[in-house]
């Protein structure tokens, strides 16, 4: 510990060096509100709007029917390079990874390659807008955002999803609060079929939606190319997928994993179970409608060496073509001690370089330079028709309506539709007075409604009472789409029924739609013939009484 102290003295003085450096450097752009300093002249609040930190704008798209977009967690150029040397030699050639991306490896499709930033805008909460204490109170940074160059997976993924840079921790929202719609929700907006598959677990920052199952995996580990190979047959039989095209995410996670632990070997085979996927993806799909791009969130520890070093953590391997190969890792934090004091349980740290990105089909040429995370998004929602400004999403909203109707234990449900340029919406309900019943919390930009995208989202009304009056309102947190319905709650017992709602979703008057009503097998109508069916079998049966009785006299 003696040797590290020092080291660590040496690095402060270093340091101090680099300060004294920094003052006689050119001054760069200053934010005002925040004094960031930004090198290319955008500040934090810049950066921050959506789209804002994408380099190639200028560039377009062909269009695709599909994407498939992978993902190795943590995979930065070092990964890459001490799996292969370690399996195929230095020379060596990944079956997926090195063929994606390379011109003429997949016949003439287009093929692109190039790098992108990954920094986020901020460490974490505290350098939001929505910002809490350990009880729960807002205590929103008053100069939300900051230029942070190592990012997590969480902010990374979000940048490449939703096109906007966000803050380390932060899953879909800007440094503000305001969540941002991401490509699957615009998929599934456009009509397409969607499907995320990943080795992590369902609460990684990068969740899987498409989870193994024994019964295909024929009881045995799923591999990401069994994982891959399934979710392609389903979105192929899926009818969306069929007829408007499938977004398909595939994440290797467990990289990542295995270079937090210094596992050299752990990593190397993950690596590889991500290239056996990719490979297999690229003689499976149509490349002439399917982009597929590779790419990662961060990069990671792990570098290839001459020599073990002094301070760092090393594994020596014999490389498929027969040379040692030192793998070090040396990013774990100084709190970060084993029981010995030493440094040999891993704990290591991302890495804030750029990272490789490339694709093959239609689309690919936009991979191409030095770009952003941010651009992937425009690189995919351009390749499959999606919107991406903010006014082409909230149009997305512009036919959304609300119904409301009473279930068979006699609650009340407002459904909400079309609200697809939204991630979430907030609600009022009023009685015939104009006092409020009920509403959404709508305290931060994080709260309300939460909008399933092409689907119907239910919202409970449990404060109407049978018999009154209500007006409903839904409005679009995003969009500022509104719709409006009037409501006359029958009373006890009722089975009115209520007229359907106009264009706009605005019911002008009448009843709610009972669905207990007609839960029964005859239903509303079918009650009604019943009735008529009765009463003429009883009039039948009181004629034929009287002409008895007559006949009765005469006799």
């Amino acid at each position: 510990m003696g040797n590290h102290k020092a080291l660590t003295s040496a690095v402060a003085a270093i340091a101090s060096i680099a300060t004294l450096g920094a003052l006689a450097a050119p001054a760069f752009a200053v934010d005002a509100a925040n004094g960031t300093y930004s090198p290319n002249g955008k500040s934090v609040a810049e950066l921050a709007k959506h789209g804002a930190a994408q380099r190639i704008a200028a560039i377009g798209n062909k269009s695709a029917k599909n994407v498939v977009l992978f993902i190795g967690d943590g995979m930065g150029d070092s990964e890459i390079t001490i799996a292969r040397d370690y399996l195929k030699g230095a020379n060596g050639h990944f079956d997926g990874l090195d063929a994606v991306g390379q011109p003429g490896a997949l016949d003439d499709v287009q093929a692109g390659t190039g790098q992108y930033t990954t920094f986020s805008l901020g460490d974490g909460s505290k350098d939001s807008a929505v910002d809490k204490d350990g009880a729960g109170k807002l205590v929103a940074n008053p100069n939300p955002g900051k230029l942070t160059p190592v990012t997590d997976s969480s902010a990374s993924g979000s940048a490449w999803a939703t096109g906007t840079k966000t803050y380390n921790n932060a899953v879909d929202v800007d440094i503000y609060g305001n969540p941002q719609l991401n490509l699957f929700e615009l998929a599934k907006a456009a009509g397409k079929a969607t499907g995320n598959v990943s080795t992590a677990e369902i609460q990684d920052a990068t969740p899987a939606v498409c989870t193994p199952n024994d019964a295909w995996l024929g009881n045995r580990g799923a591999s990401l190319k069994d994982m891959t190979k399934k979710a392609l047959d389903l979105l192929n039989a899926n009818p969306n997928g069929q007829k408007n095209g499938f977004l398909l995410q595939v994440e290797g996670a467990s990289i990542d994993k295995q270079d937090h632990n210094a596992n050299a070997c752990g990593q190397i085979g993950e690596t590889d179970d991500f290239d056996q996927a990719i490979a297999y993806a690229i003689k499976n799909v149509d490349l002439t409608n399917t982009l597929v791009i590779v790419t990662a969130d961060h990069a990671h520890t792990s570098q290839v060496l001459n020599a073990q070093p002094a301070y760092a953590l090393s594994t020596v391997l014999k490389s498929a073509d027969g040379n040692n190969m030192v793998v070090s890792y040396g990013t774990a934090q100084e709190a970060s001690t084993d029981a010995e004091g030493g440094y040999n349980g891993g704990d290591m740290e991302h890495t804030g370089t750029q990272l490789r990105i490339a694709a093959s089909g239609p689309g690919a040429q936009r991979v191409i330079g030095l770009t952003d995370q941010t651009d992937n998004f425009y690189t995919i929602a351009g390749a499959l028709g999606l919107a991406t400004s903010p006014d082409e999403q909230n149009a997305l909203s512009k036919d959304g309506t609300v119904k409301v109707a009473r279930t068979q234990a006699g609650k009340y449900v407002a459904n909400v539709d079309g609200f697809n340029g939204d991630a979430l919406l907030s609600y009022e309900l009023k009685d015939k007075d104009g006092a409020v019943v009920s509403k959404s919390d709508s305290s931060t930009p994080l709260s309300g409604v939460r909008v399933k995208p092409a689907q119907t989202t239910s919202i409970a009304l449990d404060k109407m009472s049978e018999g009154a009056e209500y007006t409903l309102t839904v409005t679009g947190r995003q969009s500022g789409k509104v719709a409006t319905v009037a409501i006359q709650a029958p009373a006890a017992g009722s089975a009115d029924k209520k007229p359907g709602a106009d264009k706009n979703g605005v019911i002008a008057s009448g009843k709610v739609p009972d669905d207990s009503a007609v839960s029964g097998p005859l239903g509303a109508a079918g009650t009604a013939v019943m009735a008529i069916a009765i009463a003429a079998v009883m009039l039948v049966a009181i004629v034929m009484l009287i002409k008895a009785a007559r006949n009765a006299r005469n006799n």
